[in-house]
């Protein structure tokens, strides 16, 4: 705004020239008084008219030979309208007054009022006024009003300075300096290698996606017993062995072991006979045993059978009778086992 021409009191003059001429005359402007009355701003003011609030948060700088700017904040949480205001001396003197018939400025509950003003004074020498206080020239910045605030230098930024502000230039250094930690820590993490041991298979650097595997043994592998470098599943180690679970079953272990069992005939003479396997044994028989059925449960001595050899596809063996009745004795049960 265009600067105010004030109206210097006759006291506040008479202070001003004995200022001028090297007295000791303090003119600091310690206080803003604020008025909505309309009044003419004259000489002999002595006092503001219609004055309702005096302000001590009033700051001030010289400008020029005659021109004075000046900032006056209010954040008390009232309402007024402002039409004219008196500058007051340390010890309350009226120094100058200004009044117009529009509204300066208005403040509502809940706003600050900042009022910068330019101030021409009617005569040179304006280097000796000074102001009460500086720290409301130009008001300190938060969350509820307008101010100044202080950049943030990017190490203050980086150690999360509450107070100072952080411009886009050192938001885009933060991220750059972070991306860059990233990218380290990538480039550490990218140039270990992972590979499988033992049964694992498969693995290499992290530049790409990599897949371990472990193979499964066949049921040709669970029957050898030899491999190291393959993992037993259920699939395999049941598909290793087979059985039928029948009167004349036969049963094949993963482990290579060969049962064969069945019920054969009451033999009708005594003497000796063979009893075939079918299939045989792969390897070799290693032994058979009997039992005499005795399904008349007779009390007369019973048939036994006794083995003589064996062989892969057959066992050689006795029967013995215990009495004149072969038949009677019900044929007898047998189970063999090898590989």
């Amino acid at each position: 705004m265009s600067a105010l021409k004030l109206v210097m009191t006759t006291t506040g003059l008479g202070r001003f020239t004995s200022a001028q001429a090297g007295d000791d005359i303090d003119l600091t402007i310690a206080r803003v008084g604020l008025t909505d009355a309309e009044f003419v701003a004259a000489p002999s003011l002595t006092a503001l008219p219609g004055e309702f609030r005096r302000l001590s948060t009033v700051s001030g700088s010289v400008e020029a030979q005659n021109i004075v700017h000046m900032t006056v904040t209010d954040d008390a949480e009232i309402t007024y309208s402002v039409r004219g205001f008196g500058l007051f001396l340390t010890d309350g003197t009226l120094f100058a007054a200004y009044s117009q018939t529009t509204r300066i400025a208005e403040k509502s509950i809940g706003s600050m009022l900042a009022l910068a003003i330019d101030i021409a004074f009617p005569a040179a020498g304006v280097d000796q006024i000074t102001f009460g206080s500086t720290n409301f020239l130009n008001p300190p910045a938060s969350t509820e009003r307008k101010g100044v605030v202080e950049l943030a230098t990017l190490e203050e930024a980086n150690a999360s300075d509450p107070v100072r502000v952080t411009t886009g230039a050192i938001v885009k250094a933060m991220i750059a300096d972070a991306l860059a930690a990233v990218g380290q820590a990538l480039d550490g993490i990218m140039s270990r290698t992972v590979y499988g041991s033992g049964l694992v298979k498969g693995g290499g650097d992290l530049t790409a996606n990599r897949t371990f595997t472990v193979d499964g043994a066949t049921a040709a592998d669970v029957r050898s017993g030899t491999r190291t470098d393959v993992a037993v599943t259920p699939a395999a180690l049941r598909g290793a062995g087979t059985a039928t679970f029948t009167e004349n079953g036969r049963r094949v272990s993963p482990d290579g072991f060969v049962e064969i069992w069945g019920v054969s005939p009451a033999r009708a003479t005594e003497g000796p006979f063979s009893l075939q396997f079918d299939p045989p044994f792969p390897n070799a028989c290693f032994g058979i045993a009997t039992m005499t059925r005795n399904v008349n449960q007779t009390v007369e001595g019973l048939t036994s059978i006794q083995e003589v050899g064996l062989s892969p596809s057959r066992a050689d063996l006795f029967a013995q009778n215990h009495t004149n009745n072969l038949t009677e004795v019900g044929g007898f049960r047998w189970r063999a086992w090898g590989y």
